[in-house]
């Protein structure tokens, strides 16, 4: 009877009438029966709905009914739309969190249009699965700004990239409020758009950013970079310009103290440069993010104001084939990568919950939906966030010692202005130092004798959000927000607040003591300067970030285990043309074709004097060494040079707005053991990044190329791996006597090569030599030609040092001008002789 009935349920004819299969979308619309839902689950078990949309339902008990049902299915909803009006009744919680928790792993957009108060929002934020990608609020009631905080947390540890807040009756002062939150924000976060609210009128916003956001994203981004925006155009009227601002802010960061190529655009024919057309290794000394500049040393020690647009990382080749094993760490800037693990490594940053993270199974996601080629790069990086199967990422000890934030042993309480576990201090003298070396931290692998830190005090008037009726234990002592010792300004290199001109200034995003739950708000508003920045020193943010990250997920109950350091992460694109043609990583950037475009350095540079790389364009392939013949293209003679494979790579870019969304999703699933975590998808994903420029016509001329490599025609790694499909195996690099000839410097063949590169550089040195020799011989005949210019004009032994008045003329010596009474030039009579001292 009971398994006949349950057939029946399954099966349910109303269930099947709202079904469209097209689509895979099930519209739950007016009921008025709760017989319609009956066997909603098991319905949904059968794997072929992905889209849910509940529309006001006649009372409370069909949707609670409906709710009851989606906690059954495990995993199978992808989008879930709920409109109606709601009294926002407290159990309406748990239900609502049941249901996201069954399908934390596959949920990814969220739809709440159901006039809930905003306390009521702030208690099912913590529930929302950290794998949201769209999440809308709208319609609902959020005057008040106690949402705020959890929505804050949301932001830093998920994958949210669409927040939509239409109709939601905030006002200005809520806007600010979150405004100065995402200023005060230092960890990366993936948000590009924010629709709903109006932050044209925040005075927390630079100016030049404010008035872009009437503009087209596509159009500013253009603007700034010089070329189109790559990939899909983001959306308009969604503050695209400002979550731009303050991505690229976190970058531009990240990279001071960095090293970085500087790319020098060629110069015009008129005025043409023997530097240009190149790039140039630099150190990044300090940033601008509101004009996106950057402040470079180059080894010469000069100094130069550099826009973003022509910077790039390293190259993910090595010169003769193979991969750049440091490239991750060039992407998040060589300094500040070393001392985040340093960072990690000195401090116990852990949260220990006993409720796993909504979203967060131990089960592989498949990456297929995410390698698909009609993905768009800037707005879906990964979607999955299991924690990574690494030994990197360990579980607390059971003496604590990785257990929430600890002091050394006799120290029994914190002081405000003390310095621990990333906590600013105001006097340095109060800052705990332990016998280990580290400074305001004992060493993560001790456990002997610690005390875990008392709770913080908050400051007078902030009030900590509670979720109403959890399931768990969620104290508010222990999960408040802390303001007061974490309180503070961010100083970001800017302009003036009133033109665009490349300056620097600061921005004062704002006190971090943000209050909730109607309490008044000290803020101030922006200041914006023609002063220098002082650049941050040893990446002082690192600390703060890391214990925002860590509240953040102890708030919404999720488990956090930050990692030991970042050097287990891939840090190499092993993933590249080659490999995916199916040859050996050794080859990777090596092998190329005629029409490639190539980087190659300087073949008469033995020295290694010359650290820049030239780009030009393969015109042949020889059968041995010298092996390609190259065009520069950003050269005025347009003469072929024969290059040695050792010399040559294949060229790699990535634009800005790549590199910053790539960098914010890598060190999220870094720091909180996502699946970027995985050195296969990490290097999937940074092949997916990293552009090549398209095959040219070796014939085409190279005054029309742009003078921006950047704005050539580009294709992903992929992309261009697909066009090519695979090599010829004639070709000279994949040769075994080749590969053997020129390896083997023991054999005949291998000493005839080594001397024909030496002979080579010997004959390229002499010619060189001979230019440099002709130059010589007419300086010196011009010098000797202006030397003789200097000479009186009557004896032509002394040097002109005798000014004749009134006339002026300059031309003799004050021994001959001591025997004329009138000018020998212009017959005018001599009334005084003035001599000058021309030594």
């Amino acid at each position: 009877m009971s398994d006949s009935l349950s057939h029946m349920s399954s099966n349910n004819p109303a269930l099947q009438k709202m079904f469209r299969c097209d689509n895979s979308t099930l519209s739950l619309r007016y009921l008025r029966d709760k017989k319609a839902v009956e066997g909603l689950g098991e319905f949904l078990e059968r794997g072929v709905v992905r889209v849910v949309n509940v529309v006001e339902p006649a009372n409370t008990s069909i949707f609670i009914a409906i709710l009851e049902e989606l906690a059954r299915v495990q995993n199978r909803i992808e989008v879930l739309h709920i409109d109606l009006w709601s009294n926002g009744a407290p159990e309406l919680v748990d239900l609502l969190a049941n249901a996201f928790r069954a399908n934390s792993e596959s949920l990814l957009e969220l739809s709440l249009k159901c006039r809930f108060g905003a306390k009521f929002v702030a208690d099912l934020l913590p529930f929302v699965p950290n794998n949201i990608e769209i999440l809308d609020l709208s319609e609902n009631i959020l005057v008040d700004p106690v949402f705020l905080d959890p929505l804050m947390d949301l932001i830093k540890v998920s994958e949210l990239r669409q927040l939509k807040l239409m109709n939601c009756s905030m006002i200005s002062d809520v806007v600010r409020q979150f405004v100065m939150r995402l200023n005060a924000n230092q960890a990366p976060i993936s948000l590009e758009g924010i629709e709903g609210i109006d932050v044209y009128s925040c005075d927390e916003i630079p100016k030049i950013v404010r008035n872009s956001l009437r503009d087209p994203p596509s159009k500013t981004r253009k603007e700034q970079m010089g070329y189109n925006c790559v990939g899909p155009s983001p959306q308009r009227s969604a503050a695209v310009q400002y979550l731009d601002y303050l991505k690229s802010s976190l970058l531009m960061h990240r990279l001071e103290g960095s090293r970085v190529r500087v790319w020098w655009p060629a110069t015009s024919d008129e005025n043409r440069s023997a530097f240009a057309g190149r790039f140039w290794p630099a150190k990044v000394l300090r940033v601008n993010p509101i004009d996106m500049i950057f402040v470079v040393e180059y080894d010469n020690k000069e100094v130069d104001h550099v826009p973003c647009r022509y910077i790039q990382p390293d190259s993910a080749y090595n010169y003769g084939g193979g991969i750049n094993p440091t490239f991750l760490h060039s992407l998040f800037g060589n300094h500040y990568f070393a001392t985040l693990s340093e960072e990690l490594a000195s401090h116990a940053y852990n949260v220990s919950l006993t409720t796993p993270c909504a979203g967060s199974s131990m089960e592989n996601d498949p990456m297929a939906p995410m390698m698909h080629n009609t993905v768009d790069q800037m707005n879906y990086v990964c979607h999955s966030m299991n924690p990574c199967k690494t030994s990197y990422y360990c579980a607390p000890t059971t003496n604590g010692a990785w257990g929430g934030m600890q002091i050394p042993n006799g120290i029994t309480h914190v002081s405000d202005a003390s310095i621990i576990n990333g906590v600013t201090s105001d006097d340095p003298s109060q800052s705990v130092s332990d016998p280990t070396g580290h400074d305001g931290m004992p060493s993560m692998r001790s456990s002997v004798g610690k005390k875990r830190i008392p709770t913080l005090p908050m400051m007078s008037g902030e009030k900590a959000y509670v979720p109403h009726t959890r399931s768990r234990s969620y104290q508010s002592d222990s999960m408040q927000y802390q303001s007061g010792d974490r309180s503070g300004k961010r100083n970001i290199a800017g302009s003036d607040a009133d033109h665009s001109g490349v300056h620097n200034g600061v921005v004062n995003s704002g006190s971090r003591a943000l209050t909730n739950g109607g309490a008044n708000v000290a803020s101030k508003r922006s200041k914006q300067n023609a002063q220098a920045t002082t650049p941050r020193k040893d990446y002082d943010f690192i600390s703060s970030m890391l214990e925002e990250l860590s509240l953040a997920c102890s708030r919404r109950g999720c488990d956090v285990y930050f990692p030991r350091d970042l050097f287990h992460l891939a840090a190499d694109c092993s993933v590249n043309v080659e490999t995916i043609a199916g040859l050996d990583v050794t080859l990777s950037g090596n092998v190329l074709q005629v029409g490639d475009i190539c980087e190659f350095r300087d073949p008469l540079d033995s020295e290694g004097s010359d650290p820049s790389d030239y780009i030009g364009v393969i015109q042949a392939i020889n059968v041995k060494e010298p092996l390609y013949k190259v065009l520069c293209i950003y050269q005025d003679d347009e003469d072929e040079v024969e290059l040695d494979s050792h010399d040559v790579r294949r060229m790699s870019l990535i634009p800005w707005y790549f590199w910053v969304s790539l960098v914010m999703s890598a060190e999220r699933h870094a720091l909180l053991s996502k699946r970027l975590c995985e050195p296969s998808v990490l290097q999937t994903v940074m092949a997916e990044f990293l552009l090549c420029a398209k095959k040219r016509d070796p014939k085409q001329p190279f005054r029309d190329t742009p003078p921006n490599p950047l704005e050539m025609p580009l294709q992903s790694v992929p992309e261009f791996a697909a066009a090519i499909k695979k090599f010829p195996i004639s070709h000279p690099r994949l040769s075994l006597a080749y590969q053997r000839r020129n390896g083997e410097t023991e054999t005949v063949e291998g000493l005839r090569f080594q001397l024909r590169k030496q002979q080579q550089k010997l004959e390229a040195l002499l010619e060189l030599y001979e230019a440099v020799r002709v130059e010589l011989e007419k300086e010196r005949d011009l010098n000797i030609e202006l030397q003789a210019k200097l000479n009186c004009v009557v004896c032509f032994e002394r040097r002109v040092n005798c000014l004749l008045n009134p006339c002026g003329h300059f031309n003799f010596c004050n021994v001959c001008a001591e025997s004329f009474t009138n000018c020998p030039i212009c017959r005018r009579k001599i009334i005084r002789r003035q001599v000058l001292s021309v030594d």
